[in-house]
């Protein structure tokens, strides 16, 4: 018994094939319509796991079978045969894949609305599939060069965001972005691609870039609660300041009840040294108390109490670590900071030591921890206890240059 298996791209050109080399229809009753030529066909829509409109034909090891396969192989593509059918597991150059894949498709003869894209992309979402994820994008893009249409249905360009996410993993980031920039091109309302864009670019470190993405997606909905998050990010890590705080601005004007951007606000002005607007800010984020201020309550009690503390008004600075620990009583700046106050500021050092065991306690592994009780054994004179913290915050933190002078410090006061 002698079977061949043939690939065809759609419906309609298997059948008209199949009719010229058996002269028969398909509405026939292939399994009884037997001769000497042949005994049945099967029609499959998947063989071997590859996607396409298949034919099996079987027919009987007689005297004529060899003059039969000639014909076959005379009348249909030696491509759209199993043995030599495109399907690369592998990438090789992609002009070539490209080709191969035209032939096997008749894309040069099939429209734009042929039942041939969708067995191709069927085979797209196959490589995906099984990992062959840079056959999928070259096989994608082939698909937007010769068929934008094809993807825009549907939703089909989802598939670039899928490809993005599968880039950004694995740090091929220039990728990952082309994906997203033809995404966009394809639904051009959505400001999806440009939100993706930028979160990789900003987990990338690349500010100016993730700012440039969120410009794109603000002209498309200036209102996405997500892309100005994304560009105040951007501005932050980026050391943008005087940017974020002029974008805050317009957003306050439109939503001048959120405690959120009031407090981000806060951020701005101190990072441009402007205190008193920063505790302004601050304190307005409080009053407001909206929703959102939950989650960043700890924040501006922080921020507050660093504030007071650069202005020397140590009493407000504690107070403000104070509410802060009522809400969380391990947040290590408080610890540190009044353990700082209570020890330089107004020599309380029974109080400080409180602190900063605590601290050291929660913290074992902070350097700068170790550094303060350091500092406040050292100033009551508890010179191998201060000895002991000392050198381990030296080691924690080496380049830290107060350390070492605590330390050349306390040798003097040890050699006396």
């Amino acid at each position: 018994m002698n079977v061949v298996n043939l690939f065809f791209p759609t419906e309609f050109l298997r059948d008209e094939y199949i009719k010229a080399l058996l002269a028969i229809d398909r509405s026939d009753d292939f399994a009884t319509k037997e001769s000497h030529k042949f005994k049945k066909i099967t029609f499959r829509n998947i063989y071997q796991q590859i996607p396409g409109y298949w034919a099996s034909i079987e027919w009987s090891d007689t005297e004529d079978a060899e003059e039969f396969l000639k014909r076959m192989q005379e009348k249909i593509p030696a491509y759209w045969f199993e043995k030599h059918l495109f399907f690369p597991e592998v990438v090789s150059s992609p002009r070539i894949m490209e080709e191969k894949w035209r032939q096997k498709y008749s894309l040069g003869k099939e429209g734009y609305y042929s039942k041939a894209w969708n067995v191709f992309h069927k085979e797209v979402q196959l490589h995906l599939q099984d990992a062959r994820v840079d056959v999928a994008y070259i096989a994608v893009l082939f698909i937007y060069k010769n068929n934008p249409y094809f993807l825009k249905k549907y939703k089909r360009y989802y598939i670039f965001e899928e490809l993005a996410y599968y880039y950004e993993a694995i740090g091929e980031l220039s990728k990952s972005i082309r994906c997203l920039q033809i995404q966009s091109t394809l639904n051009p309302k959505s400001i999806e691609p440009y939100l993706n864009m930028s979160s990789f670019l900003l987990l990338n470190g690349l500010f100016d870039e993730a700012i440039d993405a969120c410009h794109l997606g603000l002209m498309i909905d200036e209102d996405d609660e997500y892309l100005n998050n994304n560009i105040l990010t951007a501005y932050f890590r980026g050391k943008y300041y005087q940017d974020a705080l002029e974008h805050l601005k317009s957003l306050v004007r439109k939503q001048p009840e959120k405690s959120t951007y009031w407090k981000l606000m806060g951020d701005s002005f101190f990072e441009l040294n402007n205190i008193v607007l920063a505790i302004v800010s601050y304190e307005k984020a409080l009053i407001l108390n909206s929703e959102d201020v939950g989650e960043i309550e700890q924040d501006i009690y922080y921020g507050l109490g660093v504030c007071y503390q650069q202005l020397k008004q140590y009493n407000e600075a504690i107070r403000s670590y104070k509410k802060l620990l009522r809400i969380n009583d391990s947040d290590p700046g408080a610890l540190l900071n009044l353990s700082k106050i209570y020890g330089e500021n107004f020599k309380k050092y029974h109080i400080a030591k409180y602190y900063a065991e605590k601290m050291v306690n929660l913290y074992p592994q902070d350097g700068f921890g170790h550094y303060n009780i350091g500092l406040i054994y050292l100033y009551t004179n508890q010179y191998e206890k201060a000895k002991w913290h000392l050198y381990r915050a030296r080691k924690m933190i080496p380049d830290y240059k107060p350390v070492h002078e605590a330390i050349e410090k306390m040798r003097k006061h040890m050699r006396r």
